[in-house]
């Protein structure tokens, strides 16, 4: 069965007698097609499409349109990818894109159509969590550094640059370099400072997830789920260091652990049927379709069980942190496992609590 595009726009361009658009659009994929309709034929049309495009903004035609592909990941296209505009469809589409949409990001959709579909994630629970409506967006900054990031030489001035248009999300990122979850023991002064300070996948992980969670008030963070999901991630670094990984598997894993906290978050905010679905399945959702390489969303799901991660050393870092702060009971499987990689005596008596209060 091929994978099908509805790509929707009023009013529709000329096409050819199977449906295909001759406008100069990238070769698809082999088993791919596009099909370019107006809101009446995509109403009913069949079979449901796995990327369905919206290129419009009469709210009522769009919000018929993103109940028609609950099993789709769901795509409009803006004239400007400012908060406002996002507002009125925030809650039924997975990703915005600006007017016109580019070739290349067509094909980056496809992309992570692919990656979604190779994802080893159950049926039902992939078939859920597309349904799934008000699920977090990429903010507009976010989107930029993430073309900023495609580029392997970047500067950090401009990096900074991009990041300080938004001053609640640059002070966001000071306050949590300064804080203990990090761990620098210098203060960092500047956002230059502390893109240098965490690099760059960390630094993309730790704004993304600072601007889906709740805001940060003062030096205290508001939600149970943001302060432990920055917990996590430090029990991540410190199980890290003791099972020798380098600081690019650290990064790796720090980040994933962002992600499991923001998975819980995304199933406690997310509205329709979660019932098959758990925050590791979640956060590698999420992951994948804001375009992260597969290894992360891997990374996630390995670590469900100790038997599918106990060789896998970033895998079982975030395993280990996570039974570690719940000082679970140990089990003949888990204690042996410390034992091989000279952990035993690190293991908790008591929850653990990395920030101290």
């Amino acid at each position: 069965m091929s994978d099908q595009i509805y790509w929707i726009c009023e009013p529709c361009p000329a096409a050819d007698e199977a449906g295909m658009a001759q406008d100069g659009l990238p070769r698809l994929p082999a088993g791919w097609t596009l099909l370019r309709l107006n809101t009446a034929q995509a109403l009913h049309s069949q079979p449901t499409p796995t990327l369905l495009i919206v290129d419009q903004l009469q709210q009522q035609a769009v919000a018929e349109l993103a109940a028609l592909g609950k099993r789709s990941i769901r795509v409009l296209t803006v004239p400007d990818c400012q908060d406002e505009q996002l507002l009125p469809y925030i809650a039924d589409f997975h990703l915005f894109y600006p007017q016109p949409l580019q070739p290349q990001a067509l094909q980056q959709l496809i992309q992570i159509a692919q990656a979604l579909a190779a994802l080893k994630l159950p049926p039902v629970c992939h078939q859920q969590l597309l349904a799934c409506t008000h699920l977090p967006v990429i903010p507009p900054v976010i989107q930029q550094l993430q073309q900023l990031l495609l580029d392997p030489d970047v500067r950090i001035d401009r990096l900074a640059e991009v990041i300080e248009q938004d001053l609640v999300l640059s002070a966001r990122l000071l306050q949590l370099a300064n804080s203990a979850y990090m761990g620098f023991n210098h203060d960092t002064a500047s956002v230059q400072m502390a893109i240098s300070r965490l690099g760059l996948s960390l630094l993309y992980g730790l704004l993304l997830a600072l601007s889906v969670a709740p805001a940060l008030a003062g030096d205290r963070l508001k939600t149970d789920s943001e302060l432990a999901s920055l917990q996590l991630a430090s029990s991540c670094r410190q199980v890290g260091q003791w099972l020798g990984l380098d600081n690019a598997a650290l990064e790796q894993v720090v980040v994933a652990a962002l992600f499991h906290q923001l998975g819980l978050a995304l199933l406690q905010g997310a509205t329709g049927d979660i019932s098959a679905i758990d925050p590791a399945q979640a956060g590698a959702f999420m992951l994948t379709l804001w375009g992260f390489a597969p290894g992360l969303a891997d990374l996630l799901l390995q670590q469900q069980q100790l038997a599918s991660c106990a060789e896998k050393p970033a895998a079982l870092c975030l395993y280990l942190a996570r039974q570690r702060q719940t000082a679970t009971a140990l089990d003949a499987e888990l204690e042996a496992v410390l034992i091989a990689r000279g952990l035993r005596a690190y293991w908790p008596a008591a929850p653990v609590n990395l920030a101290g209060g």
